[in-house]
């Protein structure tokens, strides 16, 4: 008969057997053909926004996900599971990636976010929402704009920030490590880039308003 302990010891093994046949989260990458960065700097021209995208990874990251998923290795060693999902962020010629990898935990219940504090007059004028990506742009009188955005990561989110900026620098949103892409003269607003405290979710605030006015909005970025 076979004991509590055997299949124990048996997860465990097949666990670790898994994981060192598995390539680090940092390996899974890919490389964008020119007619996609071509595309892509079409998008940002008439998006004028940054962009949430759907897409392939390589296998061994799909192989990642599905085993991070198994529920051997959750109830063998549920912290080493966590550990494996992130959002990594890559530099191209013509844009930035914010590219998730892993499989987060899932959670039963929608959590949707507000910006509840804005300056001037702004308000919000249209909100669209889709697979766990959600765009909302904000507007005064004047016609400004401010986009907030924001992603639930899973195997196959990217953001997208064009990387036409004069500067991009790391600031702080409260106690969060945040980029911040000062606007040049094609860009015509500033952006700033940030994860929740659980690296779930990636945020992303776009407008024509200064570093601290914009740390200011993330910093009031709230659970609904």
């Amino acid at each position: 008969m076979i004991s509590k302990e055997m299949l124990k010891k048996a997860a465990a093994e097949a666990d670790q057997a898994i994981r060192d046949s598995l390539p680090a989260p940092a390996e899974c990458e890919h490389e964008f053909s020119p007619s996609f960065q071509r595309k892509m700097r079409r998008t940002f021209r008439k998006a004028k926004h940054p962009v949430i995208y759907k897409l392939p990874k390589y296998a061994a990251c799909f192989v990642l996900a599905v085993a991070l998923a198994s529920g051997t290795w959750l109830t063998v060693d549920a912290e080493a599971r966590a550990a494996f999902f992130a959002w990594v962020r890559e530099q191209y010629e013509s844009f930035v990636e914010y590219g998730f990898i892993g499989e987060p935990p899932q959670k039963s219940n929608v959590v949707e976010y507000d910006l509840t504090w804005l300056p001037g007059e702004f308000h919000l004028i249209d909100k669209q929402a889709i697979d766990g990506n959600t765009l909302m742009i904000y507007a005064d009188d004047s016609g400004q704009r401010i986009t907030f955005s924001y992603s639930h990561g899973d195997n196959a989110t990217s953001l997208f920030v064009a990387s036409d900026y004069t500067e991009v620098k790391s600031v702080q949103v409260g106690n969060i490590k945040a980029d911040f892409y000062q606007a040049g003269e094609e860009a015509s607003a500033n952006v700033l880039v940030w994860l929740s405290e659980e690296d779930t979710f990636c945020f992303c605030i776009m407008a024509d308003l200064s570093e601290d006015t914009m740390i200011k909005l993330a910093e009031n970025v709230k659970k609904k």
